[in-house]
């Protein structure tokens, strides 16, 4: 018997962990970008709105390029398009004649709720088979997970106490 014809005795096993969230990563990115779109947004336009909206004070363009995960040069055009759409506004910083920090405007905030029911509505059905303490336990693993590579949620507590909304 040669090696082409004997089965892989790895088929069945599961996936590496880092397999499995990289096809998370795909599919929640379609399913948000999905979501987003009726409101005209791209998944990076929703994504700094969202970011805004949480903060819930003005934020730099360097602020919002790392609450992002995206370059500042990135930012600055997500910026560009969310003031010409009347979806921010930029005031210049009292402090700083060359900051101009970005806020929601009203527009913005109800293109954002319109874009967080979609989103929500979404996740409802990825975690559909989850209880309300398997979903907080899935978002506090996943907040250490990345805590643990560098990537951000420095209060990991802060998050993984908040449970996510029975849908």
């Amino acid at each position: 018997m040669s090696d082409g014809s004997r089965a892989n005795p790895d088929a069945n096993a599961a996936p590496r962990i880092s397999y499995a969230i990289a096809r998370l990563q795909q599919v929640v990115l379609a399913g948000v970008i999905q979501r987003v779109a009726p409101s005209g947004l791209t998944a990076l336009q929703f994504t700094t709105l969202s970011v805004l909206g949480r903060h819930g004070a003005p934020l730099s363009n360097s602020q919002l390029a790392r609450r992002s995960f995206m370059t500042p040069q990135s930012m600055n055009e997500v910026i560009h398009r969310l003031e010409r759409d009347g979806l921010i506004m930029r005031k210049q910083h009292p402090n700083h004649r060359r900051k101009f920090p970005a806020s929601l405007t009203a527009k913005g905030r109800r293109v954002l709720a319109a874009c967080e029911r979609g989103v929500g509505e979404f996740e409802a059905v990825m975690l559909d088979s989850f209880t309300p303490s398997e979903r907080a336990e899935f978002l506090r693993m996943l907040t250490s997970a990345v805590r643990n590579l560098g990537g951000g949620f420095a209060d990991v507590k802060k998050v993984a106490t908040k449970t996510p909304p029975e849908t």
